[in-house]
């Protein structure tokens, strides 16, 4: 009996003795709608996730799910609901429910991924904390994607003439209203089902960035590209946790989070668009693609179709209280400090 009780005493010093770390293990479940190898999961995400369990020594830890929950314009209420710890959307999919949010979504405002998404960042941290956008949720990033093109599987456009008639595929509102103005016919499909699309003559386009085109493997049935200096347009993302969740984490697991969130998304998207441009541009080269680009006299013109855009944004934001001009002023000014063309060594 003596020894019986030596061991059950050992036994619970030794359990007594383990790490905290061992036993104060936070883990969160990120809710995912993309393959693992999408440049926003796998350029984005998960450094980021990996950035914070290094940060923290392990005591938060992230599981990011391998199937999706509901389609991607679900992911905010399911966030809210509770499905996930972690999740992150496309503002454009909810029409009208994040309108201040998507400043960056007007028409010629993002030149470039690094200088789109830290303007998205920086203006939602300066004024999006009033917006009221986002209850029930924290949101600890946005970024946009890069450029995109106008990518024709039938007829190509040389001239913003060209686009009457044609038929593009788009992702969200914005740009759905932008290729309308623009003289083309808009249509809203899965970007799974746009190379079937265009195949079948359902669509003659698509509006996409290069690196887009190639990982939905609409590659093989795009016969011209045409370039639109400036941005045509660009979408916002969120990365955001549930506020619930949010709460629970320790002083110093959400100071951990807040270092690599932020302007560090923001840079991480830079580098995962401006990368994966890169390769699905070549691609795109190995196919023999037509690489055209509007010209500065029909980029002007689109800018002058497309500004009622912005001064119904500015309506809309002036009708919810805030001062749009001011708003839309500071996020140009941040496009000019992080765009990639900035010229910072030679004297001006």
């Amino acid at each position: 009996m003596k020894h019986f009780r030596t061991a059950l005493m050992a036994a619970a010093m030794g359990v007594m003795a383990l790490p905290a770390c061992a036993q104060e293990v936070t883990t969160l479940r990120i809710g995912n709608w993309l393959p693992p190898h999408h440049l926003i999961v796998a350029g984005i995400l998960k450094p980021w996730a990996a950035a914070i369990e290094k940060e923290t020594g392990g005591s938060l830890n992230f599981e990011l799910m391998t199937s999706a929950l509901g389609p991607p314009p679900a992911q905010f209420d399911l966030l809210l609901d509770q499905s996930f710890d972690v999740g992150y959307g496309v503002s454009g999919h909810n029409a009208g429910r994040f309108t201040m949010t998507q400043v960056m979504d007007l028409p010629f405002m993002s030149p470039d991924p690094w200088a789109g998404s830290a303007a998205a960042w920086l203006t939602y941290e300066k004024y999006g904390g009033d917006y009221g956008e986002h209850e029930g949720a924290h949101v600890v990033g946005l970024f946009t994607h890069s450029n995109p093109n106008i990518n024709m599987a039938k007829g190509r456009v040389e001239t913003l003439a060209d686009l009457e008639g044609k038929t593009i595929r788009v992702g969200g509102n914005v740009t759905g209203r932008i290729m309308s103005e623009l003289g083309a016919s808009p249509v809203q499909l899965p970007p799974t089902e746009a190379q079937t699309a265009m195949s079948r003559g359902v669509a003659d386009g698509i509006t996409f960035p290069s690196e887009s085109i190639e990982f939905f493997g609409i590659t093989p049935v795009i016969t011209s590209i045409t370039r639109v200096p400036g941005g045509l347009y660009t979408d916002t993302f969120w990365v955001a946790f549930n506020q619930a969740s949010w709460d629970k984490l320790t002083d110093d697991q959400r100071a951990a989070v807040e270092k690599h969130s932020g302007i560090a998304i923001a840079l991480l998207a830079g580098f995962a668009w401006t990368n994966g441009d890169t390769y699905g541009e070549g691609k795109l080269n190995e196919q023999g693609v037509e690489f055209l680009s509007l010209s500065d006299e029909d980029v002007a013109e689109a800018r002058k179709i497309l500004e009622p855009l912005e001064a119904e944004w500015l309506a809309q934001a002036g009708e919810k209280g805030f001062d749009g001009s001011e708003i839309l002023a500071y996020a140009r000014e941040m496009v000019q400090q992080y765009r990639a063309d900035k010229i910072v060594n030679v004297a001006q």
